[in-house]
């Protein structure tokens, strides 16, 4: 049981330094296998151990971080050899797997998957803008001495290697927050601006006019109705004094 604890953290390990630098991963296991310094290849990776083998990954991985470090060419980089990482990084996972034939197997399935997520996270993390190339610069000359030196201390000591998972999963986890914290002030940005240009139109927005009053008919009180549409009521004659002395005046049939 201690001996797969062991070798799965060998695996783990070298998979996700080879999602980073896929053939500097190699080299580095090839150089210390044919030095016989405590790790060495099993039978069906024994190639890597040949000089001609080390050769061309060291040269493919001059290439790899020269094109890394350009700005412009960085991202391209990582989509066009995702397959080749995948591979690089199962490769790597099973190079010095022991149990046989299922310890490669075990041993190319995680190294591909560890490979894929430390990959997606560099891709991640990787700003999509900077200020000067140099940034650029210094962020793949941080990750080719990290890959280097965590190859070599993973393959001296393999519990390294669910330790560098294990950072890897901490920086996916910081950047997937921080987006996520970005995204959640833009609607909160958002939606006060849009409350605020609500408040705005509906306090310049006229007021309407009053409505004129109704005028109300009714036979039966005609002084009701004119004072209803605000006009003075109609003149009518009353009973009484004044009545009879109109009537008078007038010369109606009062008068005898």
């Amino acid at each position: 049981m201690t001996a797969w604890i062991i070798a799965i953290g060998r695996m783990l390990g070298l998979g996700s330094i080879a999602g980073i630098r896929p053939s500097l991963t190699l080299a580095v296991i090839g150089v210390v296998s044919y030095f016989d310094w405590g790790v060495e290849t099993n039978s069906t990776f024994h190639f890597l151990t040949f000089w001609l083998a080390i050769g061309v990954f060291v040269v493919l991985a001059i290439l790899e971080s020269t094109f890394d470090k350009i700005s412009k060419m960085d991202r391209l980089q990582d989509r066009l050899i995702m397959p080749y990482r995948l591979v690089i990084g199962g490769v790597a996972g099973a190079a010095t797997a022991p149990f046989g034939w299922k310890g490669i197997a075990v041993g190319a399935a995680l190294g591909a998957g560890a490979a894929w997520f430390s990959q997606y996270t560099k891709h991640l993390s990787r700003p999509k803008s900077v200020p000067s190339e140099a940034v650029v610069a210094l962020i793949s000359a941080a990750e080719d001495l990290g890959a280097f030196l965590g190859s070599v201390l993973v393959l001296a000591v393999p519990y390294v290697g669910y330790a560098y998972v294990g950072v890897t999963g901490f920086v996916y986890w910081r950047v997937g927050d921080r987006r996520r914290s970005k995204y959640k002030q833009m609607r909160r940005t958002a939606g006060a601006v849009r409350r605020a240009a609500a408040a705005s139109a509906s306090a310049e927005a006229p007021e309407p006019p009053p409505e004129p009053p109704v005028a109300v008919s009714s036979p039966d009180f005609p002084e009701l109705s004119a004072l209803e549409a605000g006009a003075p009521p109609a003149a009518t004659p009353t009973d009484g004094p004044a009545a009879g002395r109109q009537g008078a005046a007038g010369g109606g049939p009062d008068e005898r």
